[in-house]
């Protein structure tokens, strides 16, 4: 029973230095590697921050010309209505005028066909 306790523990110990060994090796291929890359990643980000900052500013600058096409166009609007309003006001004064005239000269034929 000693034997087998001893040949276990003999297993357990030579488990023990591979599973160290590999974590050496873990700890001096591995960990650089990922050093490496996270520093790539970093990197990369970086790189990326100071890309957006343009894109950015070319976001703001359209929605800044977006906003004067907005305002531009209402003007436009509101300039062709005042336009069309005193094309209709003056059509109507004209329409007016001359049922005026209409009427007097009507007023007149009728008095001139009463007499």
């Amino acid at each position: 029973m000693e034997k087998r306790i001893l040949e276990i523990l003999l297993e357990l110990q030579n488990d023990m230095k591979t599973l160290q060994d590999d974590m050496k090796t873990v700890k001096t291929e591995i960990l650089p590697e990922l050093q490496i890359d996270m520093k790539t990643v970093s990197t990369d980000v970086s790189e990326l921050q100071k890309d957006m900052k343009p894109v950015k500013a070319n976001i703001q600058e359209i929605k800044e010309t977006v906003n004067r096409i907005e305002v531009s166009q209402t003007e436009d609007v509101i300039g062709l209505l005042k336009q069309t309003k005193k094309k209709t006001d003056f059509e109507a004064d004209y329409i007016n005028n001359r049922i005026t005239e209409m009427d007097k000269r009507l007023f007149q034929l009728e008095k001139r066909i009463e007499n």
